[in-house]
């Protein structure tokens, strides 16, 4: 018994059918599941400088000053609370090494200034 041509045509065609929509199903899937960690990513992202940031105003000498003053209450009515700011370093500005003598004697004796 022969199989007809075009049975054998429309089963392929069905199984191509069939195969395409499934792989453009899991594509359309996978494209929502990328879309939606990138979105998360970037809030975390976000998150994240805004968490620096306050962390960085948190360790400012003023802000723990404020919060051992408002928050923390270790303060008694007649104390001080001294806090001692590091100092800032100064720029060393560099100084030009001297010519030495024998270099100098020459330069006025050959006119070369």
């Amino acid at each position: 018994m022969k199989f007809p041509k075009r049975l054998f045509y429309f089963i392929v065609v069905i199984f191509l059918f069939y195969s395409f929509t499934r792989n453009f199903s899991n594509y359309i899937k996978n494209v929502e599941y990328y879309n939606k960690n990138k979105g998360n990513y970037q809030k975390e992202q976000k998150n994240n400088i805004t968490l620096q940031t306050q962390l960085r105003k948190q360790q400012a000498p003023a802000e723990i000053e404020k919060t051992i003053r408002n928050q923390l209450n270790l303060l008694k009515p007649n104390e001080v609370s001294l806090i001692i700011l590091l100092p800032t370093p100064t720029p060393i500005v560099p100084t030009p090494t001297p010519v030495p003598n024998y270099l100098q004697w020459w330069r006025v004796f050959s006119g070369n200034n």
